[in-house]
Formats: C-alpha cells, sequence, structure tokens
C-alpha cells in the first residue's frame, strides 16, 4: 500500500521501501532522529515506524514537486543577557546570530526516486566484510602484527617519517630486540608486513614517447620517454563512496533549501542545494541513478627545496557528495592522489613548438587519466555507499580546482582570456555581461582548426589549437567547471596585486606612502584575532594568504584619511566583497549583497585613472571574480572549492613522498610510500571502527599537537592556580564564559584595582550601582583597605555557531591584565610588559526590533573578578569596563561606526557588568587622520591616547555579520515594509467609483 514520508511528502511502494528512503534521505534521516529524541516514548523500544495517515491524493499528483517542511537552521543563534534560568523557546533556535534574520530552511527534495538504492535492504561495507573474515579466521583487527603493541609501534616508524637506515639502527638497538622482540627484526621485514595490509587503489604507470622536432647527431628526430603515473578514477570514487567514515556525511540527491515558504530567498551551501544537481539529475538516464559529481584539483608544485629543478604535478580527487567541511580538512582523506602528470622540459622540441606540445601533452595525459568516467558517466556504476545500501552511480566531473593560468590550459584560452565567457580582452575591466563559453561551439571551432580551416570562431574565441580532454565526458561542461580561487584571485590578486598596490600609490611619492603605512600598521591597536606588524609591511620578505589576510583586515582604516575619498570606497568595497566570497552559506540577499560590492567598486575605480595611477583596467583577475555568484549558484559555496586545500595537499601526497625517496627516479618511489600510508590510515580507521576505545585514543593523540599549537600563554606566561575552568552559560544559547577555577590574583586591593588596573576612583561606587540594581544580596561593603577581590586576567567566550562562518573558531578571549615592569631576574631581563585590555561588545538590553545594534554598546575591560567570600559566597564573574558611545555616528566613506569614550559631566563613564553580558570582542581602529598626524602614538598606548575610533567589520566573518550583513538586512526589510505600508495607504486613499443606479 503507498505511504508518504512524513517530513518530505515523497510517495513509497510500502512501510519498508519508505523506512529505506527516511535512512537515506539526509533531510528526512535527521528529522526522524529529531522526533524519536524529542518523543516521550522509552528510549530503548525499537525505532520501527508506522504511518497513521493515509496520504491525501492531491499531493500524489504528479505535477506536485513536493511540500515544504520548515527545518531549523545548524546551529543556535540568539544571544544571552543575563544568567537567568527559561524555557527553551523554539523560535530562538532558528534565528541568525544576532536575532533579526529569519533562518528557517524549508527544504524541497528533488521530485522522484534520485538517489535511491538498489535494494531494500543493506549490505556489508568493506570493514563489517573484513570484520567477519577475521572473526571466523579468530584473528585479532591487528594481524598480521603479534600485538596491539607492536602494530603500535609499526605505525608509528612508517608515520613518523623516519628513513629505512633509521628503521634499521632501531631495530638493532638492545632494547628492542631483546625485551620487545617485535615480529620484524629491519624495515624490510616491516615494509613486507605493511604491504600484506589492505590499502587503496593501485597505481600504474603508462609510458608516454614523445618526438621531437630536433634532431641528434645521427639526423634522427630526438625522443623523450616520460612517465604518467595515475589510477582508475572509478576506483577512487568507490574508495571514497564506501568509507565508512563518510556515514552521515555524504548526500546522495539535490534538494532545495529556501529560507522563507513563499520560495523567494534561496539557500545555497553543498552542491546537493544548488542547480547544476538538480538539472543534470534529470539528464542521467536511470531515474533511479545517484548522481556522483567528480571534483579535480591539480597544481604544480617545487619538490626540491634549496638546489634542483624538481617538481610534480599531483592531480587530486573527490566528489561533491561528502560535505565540504570534511573535505577541507587533510586529515579526514576526502581527496585522493589520482595521479601524477609529467614534467618535462621537452628538449626534443625546438623553442616555440615546447609551449605548444606542453598544452597538449597536459590534455593527453587527463584523457588517459579520465577515460573510465567516460563509460561511468553515460551508463553507470554500481557502488556500495557509506550507509550500507548500493546505488548506480554517474561519475561526472562537476567541478576543476586549479590556478588562472591552469584553467586557461584546461579551457584551451589564451591567458588573456576569461576560462569562464567570452568577454573580449580589452574589455575585462568592464562590468559587463558576456555569453558564456559553449563546449558545443569550442569543439567546433578547435576541430575546424585542426582541418586548416581557420574558423573566425577560432580568433574571436581566443582559443589555442588543442585536442581537449573533455571532449567526450558525458554532460561535461567544463567553463562551468572551472571554480573561483579565493586564494589567488581575490588574497593576493585583486586586493594584493592590484588594489592595495593602488591605494598606497595614491597617498603620494613612494618613499613617504611606505614610511607612513608603516607607522600605521605598527600603531594599531591589538587583537586576539589579529597579526601585528610590528616593523610594518614593508619588511614583510615573503607573503603568503595568511599575510594578505592580516594586511586586508585593516587596510581600509590604514589609508582612510590620507588618500582620496574614493580611493577608501573602492578598498572597502573590495572587503565587503572578500568577506561575502567567504560565505559558507549562501541566500539569494546575500549574493545580491555581493555583487552591489563589486559594482561599487567599478563605480569608484576611476579615481585611480584620475590619479594617474592607472590607464586601464583589463586585469584577468578584476574579470574573474565578477562570475562568483553564478558559480556559487551552480556548484556550491567557494570555501568548497579553495585551491590552498589543494596546495595542503601537496605536504602529504607528494613532498613527504620525495623526501622518503632517494630523488632519483623518484615518483614510483613516492607511489609506493603513499600506498603504505593509505594502508596504514585505513588500517587505524578499521581498528577504530571495532574498537572504539582504540578510536578514542588516537583521535586525543591527534588533537593533542592541535591544542598545543593553539594555546595562548598569559603574558606573565602564567595564570596562576589554573587546575581547572568555571563556566557560566547564557539563557538563550551556547555561548559559554570560561574562566580559571582560581583567581591567579585571589587578593587584590582595592587601590591595586584603581590604580594598577586603571579602574579609577569611582570603583568603589559603581560596585554599590550595581550590586542595587541586580538585587544581588551581599554584606554590607567594608572600609576599602580591608577588601581584596579576586581577579583574573582572561576569561574565554565560547560563541555561538554562525552558519555562514561555521568553520570560523568559535573561542574568544577576553584579556583584562595590568602593567608588569621591566624585571631583573637571575635568567635575564624580563622585558616590561604592557597592560592587555580587550574591547568587546555587551548586551544591554533585548529589543531587536530597531535594528541589529540596538541594545548593544562597546566597551573596554578593564578589570575581571569576583565579589570576595565575606561579601557573597557565590559570586558571578564580573567585569568592570569603560563604556563607549553608542552605535549611532556612521562614517558613510569607510562605512563604519565611529566610537569614542562616552562621559558624564566629562569624565568617562564606566560601570560593573555580569561577564556573561559580553557578546563577543570587537576591534576599534584608531582614526588615524592626515599624513604624519598622531606620530607619537604607538600599539600600546593607543586605546589611551586616541580620542576616535572605528568599529571594524573585517575582523572575523562574525563581525562583518553584526557590524555590515546583519544592519543590510535589516535595511531591507526596512525598505520592503516602508514600500507595503506606502502600497496600502495609497490603495485606501484611492477614490471607488461609484455604482451606477
Amino acid at each position: 500500500m503507498p505511504t508518504a514520508c512524513p517530513y518530505c511528502g515523497s510517495i513509497g511502494e510500502s512501510t519498508k521501501s519508505l523506512r529505506a528512503h527516511i535512512t537515506q534521505k539526509k533531510f528526512c534521516r535527521q528529522k526522524d532522529e529529531q522526533a524519536f529524541y524529542e518523543s516521550d516514548s522509552d528510549p530503548e523500544a525499537p525505532m520501527d515506524w508506522t504511518p497513521t495517515t493515509e496520504p491525501d491524493s492531491e499531493n500524489n499528483s504528479e505535477n506536485d514537486i513536493g511540500y515544504f517542511q520548515p527545518t531549523s537552521s545548524h546551529c543556535s543563534s540568539t544571544l544571552p543577557v543575563s544568567i537567568e534560568e527559561i524555557e527553551d523557546d523554539p523560535s530562538n533556535e532558528a534565528k541568525s546570530v544576532y536575532g533579526n534574520v529569519n533562518n528557517y530552511v524549508y527544504a524541497m527534495p528533488y521530485p522522484g526516486p534520485a538517489g535511491m538504492s538498489l535494494h531494500d535492504s543493506c549490505m556489508p561495507t568493506s570493514f563489517e566484510a573484513a570484520y567477519q573474515r577475521q572473526t571466523e579466521a579468530k584473528l585479532p583487527p591487528w594481524t598480521p602484527f603479534k600485538s596491539e603493541q607492536e602494530w603500535e609501534l609499526a605505525r608509528w616508524l612508517i608515520s613518523s617519517g623516519a628513513s629505512q637506515k633509521k628503521i634499521d639502527k632501531f631495530c638493532m638497538l638492545d632494547m628492542i630486540r631483546d625485551r620487545i622482540e617485535p615480529s620484524f627484526h629491519n624495515s624490510r621485514s616491516l615494509l613486507q608486513l605493511v604491504d600484506s595490509l589492505e590499502s587503496g587503489p593501485a597505481f600504474q604507470c603508462t609510458p608516454i614517447r614523445i618526438e621531437g622536432d630536433l634532431k641528434d647527431a645521427n639526423g634522427n628526430l630526438q625522443t623523450e620517454m616520460v612517465e604518467l603515473w595515475h589510477r582508475d578514477p572509478v576506483d577512487i570514487v568507490k574508495e571514497l563512496m564506501g568509507n565508512i567514515e563518510f556515514r552521515g556525511k555524504q548526500q546522495y540527491a539535490p534538494v532545495q533549501h529556501y529560507r522563507d515558504a513563499e520560495m523567494m530567498n534561496r539557500e545555497y551551501s553543498e552542491m546537493w542545494t544548488c542547480n547544476w544537481w538538480w538539472n543534470v539529475q534529470k539528464k542521467i538516464p536511470n531515474e533511479y541513478g545517484t548522481v556522483t559529481p567528480v571534483i579535480i584539483a591539480s597544481d604544480q608544485t617545487q619538490l626540491s627545496t634549496f638546489s634542483g629543478d624538481k617538481k610534480a604535478w599531483p592531480v587530486y580527487l573527490s566528489i561533491g557528495n561528502i560535505e565540504k567541511n570534511i573535505r577541507r580538512k587533510p586529515s579526514s582523506r576526502a581527496f585522493l592522489l589520482l595521479g601524477y602528470l609529467p614534467v618535462s622540459k621537452l628538449e626534443c622540441f625546438s623553442k616555440n613548438q615546447r609551449s605548444q606540445v606542453a598544452h597538449q601533452l597536459f590534455h593527453d595525459c587527463m584523457k588517459k587519466m579520465l577515460e573510465p568516467l567516460e563509460s561511468a558517466g553515460r551508463n553507470g556504476v554500481k557502488m556500495m555507499c557509506a550507509d550500507g545500501f548500493e546505488r548506480l552511480a554517474y561519475l561526472l566531473l562537476a567541478a576543476y580546482m586549479a590556478d588562472y593560468p591552469e584553467q586557461c590550459l584546461i579551457c584551451c584560452c589564451k591567458e588573456n582570456s576569461c576560462p569562464r565567457c567570452t568577454v573580449k580582452p580589452e574589455e575585462r575591466g568592464q562590468l559587463l555581461y558576456n555569453i558564456s563559453r559553449s563546449p558545443t561551439l569550442t569543439l567546433i571551432a578547435l576541430e575546424a582548426q585542426s582541418q586548416g580551416e581557420k574558423p573566425e570562431e577560432f580568433q574571436s574565441l581566443n582559443l589555442r589549437p588543442i585536442n581537449p580532454f573533455w571532449r567526450d565526458l558525458p554532460h561535461c561542461n567544463i567553463f562551468e567547471c572551472i571554480t573561483p580561487d579565493l586564494l589567488h584571485q581575490l588574497h593576493k590578486g585583486v586586493f594584493g596585486d592590484h588594489v592595495a598596490k593602488w591605494a598606497k600609490s595614491a597617498m603620494g611619492r613612494q618613499t613617504l606612502a611606505e614610511k607612513e603605512i608603516d607607522r600605521r600598521f605598527r600603531t594599531m591597536t591589538a587583537h586576539p584575532n589579529l597579526r601585528h606588524f610590528s616593523k610594518g609591511i614593508s619588511s614583510v620578505s615573503q607573503w603568503t594568504g595568511n599575510e594578505y589576510r592580516a594586511m586586508s583586515k585593516v587596510y581600509p582604516g590604514i589609508v582612510a584619511g590620507a588618500v582620496d575619498e574614493r580611493v577608501v570606497h573602492a578598498v572597502t568595497a573590495v572587503e565587503d566583497f572578500m568577506h561575502y566570497a567567504h560565505f559558507e552559506v549562501h541566500t539569494d540577499q546575500s549574493l545580491a549583497a555581493m555583487d552591489a560590492a563589486w559594482s561599487t567598486f567599478h563605480e569608484k575605480k576611476n579615481v585611480f585613472l584620475e590619479l594617474g595611477l592607472r590607464t586601464h583596467f583589463n586585469i584577468s583577475k578584476l574579470h574573474n571574480v565578477s562570475h562568483y555568484s553564478e558559480s556559487i549558484r551552480s556548484r556550491g559555496t567557494n570555501d568548497g572549492f579553495n585551491t590552498e586545500s589543494s596546495e595542503r595537499l601537496h605536504i602529504d601526497l607528494a613532498k613527504s613522498g620525495y623526501r622518503a625517496s632517494n630523488k632519483r627516479n623518484f615518483q614510483p618511489q613516492m607511489t609506493r610510500w603513499l600506498t603504505r600510508q593509505e594502508a596504514i590510515h585505513q588500517r587505524v580507521q578499521y581498528m577504530g571502527w571495532v574498537m572504539p576505545e582504540y578510536r578514542r585514543k588516537v583521535e586525543e593523540e591527534d588533537m593533542r599537537g592541535e591544542r598545543k599549537d593553539k594555546e595562548v600563554d598569559d603574558i606573565d606566561n602564567g595564570d596562576g592556580n589554573d587546575d581547572g575552568n568555571d563556566t557560566e552559560n547564557g539563557p538563550k544559547s551556547k555561548l559559554h564564559v570560561t574562566f580559571a577555577k582560581h583567581a591567579p590574583l585571589p587578593r587584590t586591593s582595592v587601590h591595586d584595582i584603581e590604580t594598577k588596573f586603571n579602574c579609577g576612583e569611582w570603583f568603589l561606587w559603581y560596585l554599590r550601582e550595581f550590586l542595587e540594581n541586580q538585587l544581588i544580596p551581599t554584606g554590607p561593603l567594608k572600609d576599602s583597605s580591608s577588601l581584596h577581590f579576586p581577579v583574573w586576567k582572561k576569561a574565554v567566550l565560547t560563541l555561538p555557531c554562525i552558519v555562514e562562518a561555521q568553520n570560523e573558531n568559535a573561542s574568544d578571549t577576553v584579556y583584562a591584565t595590568m602593567e608588569i615592569p621591566e624585571l631583573i631576574t637571575p635568567s635575564g631581563v624580563k622585558p616590561r610588559s604592557a597592560a592587555r585590555t580587550s574591547t568587546v561588545v555587551v548586551r544591554t538590553g533585548e529589543n531587536t526590533r530597531k535594528g541589529p545594534l540596538n541594545d548593544i554598546t562597546a566597551a573596554r575591560v578593564r578589570l575581571l573578578f569576583k565579589l570576595p567570600l565575606e561579601m557573597a559566597p557565590s559570586s558571578p564573574l564580573l567585569a568592570f569596563v569603560d563604556w563607549f558611545t553608542p552605535f549611532q555616528k556612521y562614517n558613510t566613506v569607510l562605512q563604519m561606526y565611529q566610537l569614542s569614550y562616552a562621559t558624564r559631566q566629562r569624565v568617562q563613564h564606566s560601570g560593573i557588568i555580569l561577564a556573561s553580558s559580553i557578546q563577543q570582542t570587537c576591534h576599534l581602529m584608531p582614526e588615524f587622520g592626515r599624513i604624519g598626524a598622531n606620530i607619537l602614538w604607538d600599539s600600546t598606548t593607543v586605546l589611551d591616547r586616541c580620542p576616535k575610533f572605528y568599529v571594524n567589520p573585517y575582523l572575523r566573518h562574525r563581525d562583518f555579520l553584526l557590524f555590515r550583513y546583519d544592519p543590510y538586512l535589516y535595511s531591507i526589510s526596512e525598505a520592503a515594509q516602508d514600500l507595503e505600508a506606502s502600497v496600502e495607504i495609497e490603495s485606501n486613499q484611492r477614490p471607488r467609483k461609484r455604482k451606477r443606479s
């Protein structure tokens, strides 16, 4: 009997098929688990689900594309105000982090049985099959090693990077040979055991003989033999689809998400939520088929460090069925090595032929590597998936991650062209709509050129004469496969190589501009999430993506006041676009805001022409970023295709293998080394699946090193007796305030608080006012000389998750320390340490109807303390703050809020607050003014000396959302309401026609 899914409305032929549908569909599975855990039934009862209602006949119509089910956002959002117990409000779960944007997600699944399994029942995965074989043979999981301890030793030796000679010396140690007595006695026997383990797909070598146009001494044409090392991409996809580590982290059918029931504001994040998957699902021949988007990444890398010219050209493969936050992690191994392209100087060819031959060699090798995808994309391949079901997968090339020169190489166009559209080289600097490149027209032009016809389209499309590897790949539009490159196009390209340099040149003479910019960078206020260029930026010798990102966070504030206002406006427009481009979840509204920011830059860019800094803007990177919106709507957000991921993969999948080789004929050694590393990793996964306690131990080992890297030392290298943590929770979110269990300064006098912590002589007055307002029962305030307060140096805020920046660090540290003078100790001179105080955003009320910045105020934390035990046995953590003026004065050029210290009767306005009312830290940039002004400021005193500040929205994506994007959403919401009200008033005032009698 047909039954309807209660979560998406899909119709199943039976209860059994419906149960399989709920298991396979991520949306339905999550809703079913949520309903189970929220039910009042016995948690030990079986999870069988039985439909209780018959589906409506109207909902069974073929024209009905499915009905909407609201599901809350992935993360909690609203922020706490005080520590008081209140009942959970489900409406709070679905709003943005600052409570002004509705983040309900309405899911519309793909109509039909797309992504369904071939069988109703689960089948054993590779791990389950291996466990069954070992159980029948009565073998332990660490076979062929004799014990778990010996396996751990072998794993460490293989993973440590030790050479075979060092392993031989290790095995010859008396303690190892006589006491531990491992079953392997040298590196050769150890590698034999490792080679007996199950590993990933095997490598194969395809030799390619190239005949050049130069002749040798005998008059014969010179030849060169190159090697293509590669694996079957279908086997790699099978490995990824069946990896049990990705269970619950894969999707097999497309779905559309909306922020409103009217389907006016669509959401884009993962590949399965975007247009390409939805459209191509209609084109595959089997309606039950599962689209498997193949993602390719390639990039040349230098292997030799100090000398030599050894290079590798690795090609990596992943699939869009896996969540992008998993694909980004190198440790997850969601990207596997497909092969190494040959890197040759092609010295058997004349110089004018080498470039063309190298281009064709790349396409021939890629053709050989991806040839199995031609059949797999047309006919499908049966694959075991991580959830235990077998599906018919259609492997389609969906995305290609590469830098700009390689993008042009892939698309067969010259490097003054756009890989995605047909823009003319001389029009790249204009904001114009250009026709997208067509694979069919491109192939026709290339074919005609190869026949000697010299078609006009070949020249107009700016093509190279190449036989492309993607010619026979099914459903492949290679030009749409080209994804944005945030590192090279935005951070290093548009910002670092162009806009930042133009803005610096706009300051005047180069030497004067460099000195002024360096001074401003040295003076910039500090923040834990901001790199401080203590010597300026002119002394930085090696620029990477990290340096460009750190520089861009404060650059608008650096150049403000020293250049033309239009230059500042252009810089802020680029900054806005960069932050929008980094969103991990986009909507139609956010994409409109991103496009508006880029349009603003084009409106203001002519100032660089007027100042004589540019003669044109025909720059490829300036044009390429105009395609970001269409790429996001088609393939997903940019964080899933960042080339920084592939550059990080070079370390594990290319450079480490090269270092383990003897540097001669190294590619076979690299593939053998990688095969053994994959075998070790696969056995670690298997043992973690069999023995959960082993998995926890391995994860703790991996995290231990990461925690050490992330630890931030306190100013005086210690927090006292910090042998534990106390935590205070806010009521309406997952914001936590964590601080040391024992105060580092347990008995701090009022005099020290007033002088060393710069709280002033009004500290006790503000304390009385706070206790009266909060109605906290305390004993009487004694004489100030007898009062001693426990004082903390820092508190850590665990901030709630934001869907647009889910992978951003959610830990925020609030500092409040006093100055430590220079000390002479037996171990040497300990330099002076300046006082460290954080600027924060404090929630002062609950009313957000007037905007996201209503009822929040900026403040500077001077002191973190608790009441003495004699006053209050149980006291929350408190903070003494200096208030800034409200978020009211707005600089329209910088598009930032301008603040200054708040005063009452010309005295600094301060106060005492609950530490739990601090929402997050913020960064205040000083108003530098004209060139050469305020030269006595430095980074340790600028907060005290500068009279005006700008609230930096570019510190983190969280700050950008609060100070830029949320106000933008509020403004368009207000505009829509005003328009609706005016239309209603106009309709009411319109004279009615008199009826005829």
